[in-house]
């Protein structure tokens, strides 16, 4: 018999003399198949852990309950028949045991009772209807099961590729998920990290239930936990984030110890679900990423295993190259700030950047913020992790043409300036930052050399280090001027800031901010470091300057310009007017007024001390040369110290008594105590930031921090 003689008129006729009997024989043919392919299962495999209940509910559509239709045309036979084969793929149900299955199938089907009862002449033409579709209905769920086959392969493959297309987390996640989700059957997916509580918060979730997974959650006070003494730790995700392997469920609805969320399962039509640590490059968890399937078993095969394992192997890897320490972002939190920025919400503020030497303004940071609805400025601490690579460009061209605006205005009002505009290291291996930069000049026929673009420290790119000069050269041909910030958080060579021929660095507040608790480590930092630079013919800003006894130490040791707080906190464009016009800043290295200063003044003399120890002669110039820390000893505050005063007036003894080495450093080293202490006073009783502004730590940038 051909193909085309099992369905028609003939295979009709065929089919009569057992129409009546059709259920029965349907009925006995499923129960065969299922317990023949049950006989080829192990204890593990997850037909093992259905019942046939469960088997049959997952199958939607199977060609063995059409096999008797006499209606049954071979293109709905096809259909169904791929439509099983990939649920059987979903199950883990493999080919050899499917050839083998159908072949007990019609073994067992020539020998029912039912077949046996009818004569040879009526057998014959219905037992050759049967087979040619049976033949057609194995046919198509093998092709079912490669479809599902190629759809993985296909998938995995472009979830490689992301780490290389995409450049921050988010995208990355974000990606990611939009990519699994293509996988047939696949519900939802989220990517969550713990607070400070270790509850897990949903930042990015897609799929169908986007819009009612974390709030059902929520609903059900059933937030995953990563803490095992917490309830809603013991669920797959606490155990994934402890043990650092994937957890996986067959049914989520048959599992006891997933009974807090069963009945969040059945709303949300999630059948199974994978669970899957992302940790770093210590083996420590950093995120987990959750998947949710419409078919029993999806997560728990052996192929799928393998994927997970590979999924593992590049979450860490994406990890490793796009981490952020940034805190948690509720997805819904995520989406607020997306679309804030597209509504104009984006306001520039600037931070002035001084002259050390002249005491005048060198130019202005901008720094981005989002304007909250009461007025408000809410810190790119927290929007900053909320946005992808295309947020990223957006706001980095709104907020360069913002500042070259206000630029402008400031000319016309006759405030002459510069203004630093951070760029992110995205920018160095998306063309389309330095598209977006040479179009804003351009449009406002700005000099280029009045914008300074900021530089992080950073390996984030993950770029080769002659690719980043070829596109840190393409960006000084706008004859712009770049600037190497954050100095210290990456440890990068001055070497290479030298090859890459930045015209400045700025040195991390990180390490100036410790100067109350250890003011010898910052000052010699800053002290060491600005010789470095110097040395390279660059000029050096401190950032974080948040007291006048830091602005001055800072001049003491040779920095060129400084940032902070203490010069002031950042303005609106209009107030920086009324700032420049009452800024006055006079700092007279030769007479420090801060302990800070004074400290600053006896390390560098100390410095000498330390070169000229084996030059007797030199040793004793230097030791008898006048200290110039007279006029912060004098001055009324430190004369309040008495113990000050007397350690200062015995180092004055000691150098009037003649060069004796073993005295003066044990005079020099008590002073030393005694500024230490009135260094930590002095910084702590420092002014605070105005209140109602960002806090000194707040820093923005138009590129992740």
């Amino acid at each position: 018999m051909t193909s085309h003689d099992a369905y028609g008129p003939r295979a009709a006729k065929a089919l009569v003399p057992i129409r009546a009997h059709a259920d029965v024989l349907t009925h006995d043919l499923c129960a065969m198949f299922h317990a023949a392919l049950l006989a080829h299962a192990g204890r593990d495999d997850v037909l093992t852990q259905l019942d046939a209940k469960d088997f049959w509910a997952s199958q939607e559509s199977h060609p063995l309950r059409q096999l008797l239709d006499a209606d049954l045309k071979h293109q709905t036979l096809q259909q169904s028949a791929q439509d099983m084969g990939r649920t059987l793929a979903y199950l883990g149900v493999e080919n050899a045991w499917l050839v083998e299955t159908y072949d007990t199938l019609i073994t067992e089907l020539r020998r029912h009772p039912l077949i046996q009862s009818l004569t040879p002449a009526q057998r014959d033409p219905l037992r050759d209807v049967l087979v040619s579709r049976f033949m057609a209905s194995l046919s198509g769920i093998v092709a079912g099961q490669r479809q599902v086959v190629y759809g993985q392969q296909r998938v995995m493959g472009a979830v490689t590729r992301l780490i290389e297309t995409c450049t921050t987390l988010n995208d990355f996640a974000r990606a990611l998920l939009d990519t699994l989700l293509t996988l047939e059957g696949m519900v939802a997916g989220t990517f969550a990290r713990p607070d400070k509580n270790g509850t897990l918060q949903y930042e990015i979730v897609a799929g169908a239930t986007v819009e009612r997974h974390a709030s059902t959650f929520a609903d059900y006070q059933s937030l995953p936990n990563i803490y095992g003494d917490n309830p809603l730790g013991c669920g797959p995700s606490g155990c994934a984030w402890r043990s650092g392997k994937p957890q996986c469920s067959v049914m989520i609805t048959r599992e006891p110890s997933l009974s807090p969320w069963h009945q969040i399962a059945r709303e949300l039509g999630y059948i199974s679900h994978a669970t899957i640590p992302i940790q770093d490059a210590n083996r420590e968890p950093r995120a987990i990423l959750s998947l949710y399937h419409a078919a029993p078993g999806y997560f728990s095969t052996t192929d799928f295993s393998d994927i997970l394992d590979r999924l593992c192997t590049v979450l860490s890897a994406a990890v490793a190259r796009l981490s952020q320490d940034a805190p948690p972002v509720h997805y819904s939190i995520r989406a607020n700030y997306r679309e804030r920025l597209t509504q104009g919400a984006l306001i520039m503020l600037y931070q002035p950047i001084v002259d050390l030497n002249t005491g005048r303004l060198a130019k202005v940071e901008a720094l981005a913020r989002l304007r909250d609805p009461d007025g408000t400025h809410v810190s790119p601490t927290h929007f900053l992790p909320a946005f992808g690579a295309r947020e990223l460009r957006q706001m980095f061209s709104l907020g360069l043409r913002q500042a070259v605006a206000d630029l402008k205005n400031w000319d016309h009002r006759g405030l002459h300036t510069s203004v630093s505009v951070n760029l992110p290291a995205q920018a160095l291996s998306d063309p389309e930052y330095l598209a977006i930069a040479r179009a804003v000049l351009h449009d406002a026929a700005m000099e280029p050399n009045r914008i300074t673009f900021e530089l992080l420290e950073t390996d984030e790119t993950g770029l080769r280090e002659t690719t980043v000069r070829q596109m840190v050269n393409r960006w000084r041909r706008l004859g712009v001027r770049l600037a190497q910030d954050d100095l210290g958080s990456g440890y990068s060579s001055l070497l290479r800031m030298e090859r890459l021929a930045v015209d400045e660095v700025k040195i991390d507040q990180e390490f100036v901010q410790t100067v109350a608790r250890s003011p010898r480590k910052a000052l010699q930092f800053i002290h060491h470091l600005t010789r470095l630079v110097h040395d390279i013919g660059l000029s050096v800003v401190i950032e974080g300057v948040e007291s006048r006894g830091l602005m001055e130490a800072a001049t003491i040791l040779g920095a060129d310009a400084a940032q902070g707080y203490a010069i002031s906190q950042p303005i609106t464009a209009d107030a920086l007017r009324s700032w420049y016009r009452d800024f006055d800043l006079v700092v007279a290295p030769e007479r420090p007024t801060t302990a800070l200063g004074a400290y600053a003044t006896l390390l560098l003399r100390g410095t000498l001390l330390d070169l000229a120890r084996s030059r007797p002669t030199l040793l004793g110039h230097i030791i008898c040369e006048p200290c110039t820390i007279a006029a912060y000893i004098e001055n009324g505050t430190a004369a309040r110290s008495a113990a000050l005063k007397d350690s200062y007036a015995k180092l004055v003894a000691v150098i009037r008594a003649g060069a004796d080495p073993q005295r003066y450093e044990k005079a020099h080293n008590r002073l030393e105590q005694l500024l230490r202490m009135e260094i930590r006073r002095e910084e702590h009783t420092a002014a605070p930031a105005a209140p109602g502004m960002d806090k000194p730590h707040g820093t923005a940038f138009l590129g992740p921090p």
